[in-house]
Order: structure tokens, then sequence, then C-alpha cells
């Protein structure tokens, strides 16, 4: 029973940060706040987690493993459709994103995506008019271009489209 008490309660606090997190990044998230939506105490979300910087990384952690998009490096026009669908259903996503290049100033690994991306250029299935750093720094661009601009009505179709369309006009050879 204590165990999961513990769970719950660390659902609860990683639930609240993550609605804290998107809307005012770690500079102005509120551990108190944060406490109070997730229905504890402030120093109870301390021992949990240390402090904002450590709480910050686990939804960040919880986020990327949650919204795995699958990637394809010969299917980067599918790929980029998929990161779209995901962030005009959740858009929170996109927030959390732009507060982590902001506030922390590194990046997400991508190496794998990257060598993956080489490796399809290699074989003439990607075009190599971009280095494959650059195809993917544009295809990640094009996904998340209307991410802040919420889609209503056939707008999502199209904007869909446009994505895929988009991404495939520039990686193919």
């Amino acid at each position: 029973m204590v165990g999961r008490d513990r769970e719950r309660t660390r659902r609860r606090l990683l639930d609240a940060a993550s609605v804290e997190f998107a809307a005012y990044g770690i500079a102005g998230a509120r551990m108190e706040r944060i406490a109070r939506i997730a229905g504890c105490s402030a120093g109870l979300a301390y021992s949990y987690y240390g402090g904002k910087a450590e709480l910050f990384d686990a939804v960040q952690s919880e986020v990327v493993g949650a919204a795995a998009v699958e990637f394809d490096a010969r299917d980067l026009p599918g790929y980029a459709a998929r990161l779209y669908d995901l962030q005009h259903q959740h858009p929170e996503l996109a927030r959390l994103a732009t507060w982590q290049r902001l506030e922390r100033r590194g990046t997400i690994s991508h190496a794998a995506d990257v060598e993956a991306i080489r490796s399809a250029q290699e074989l003439g299935l990607v075009s190599s008019r971009f280095s494959a750093e650059q195809v993917l720094q544009l295809v990640l661009a094009i996904a998340s271009m209307w991410s802040q601009a919420p889609a209503r009505g056939t707008d999502h179709v199209l904007r869909r489209q446009t994505v895929e369309d988009a991404v495939r006009r520039l990686v193919e050879p």
C-alpha cells in the first residue's frame, strides 16, 4: 500500500510538473504550485525530486519515452507526419521541447537518427543536398512548424499533407 501511494504521488507530481513546465519553463515554474496541484506539500515534492531541475529532467525523460515516434530514415515524410500528429494531439510536448532548448541550451541526442539518414543518403534513398544533420533539423522544423497554432476543422488534414509533401520534396534524391 505504501509503495502504491508513493507511485501515485510521483505520478501526480509528474503530471502537475508537466503542465507547469509547459506553461512556464524551468525558471518560471514553482515547486509550491506543482505540489499544490499534485495535492502534496512542497517539501514532499523536493524529497521526491530534489528540485526543479531534477523534476524537469524526470518530466523530459517521461515525455521522450511516451512520445516516441517511430523513426525511419527511409520514410522521413511519414516520420514528419507522425511527429506532426503527435504535436497536434499533445501541444504541450512542443512547448516542453522549446523550454529544453531555451533554458538548458542542450539538445537531445539524435546521433542514431543522423547516422540512419547518412546511411540512407549513401544508398541514394535520401538526397545529399544537405548534410544528414541538416536534413534531420529541417524535418523536425517542418513537422513542428504549426505546433503553436492549433488546427481547426480540416486544417489538420491539410497541414499534415503539407508537412508530408514538404519533407518528401526535401529528401527526394
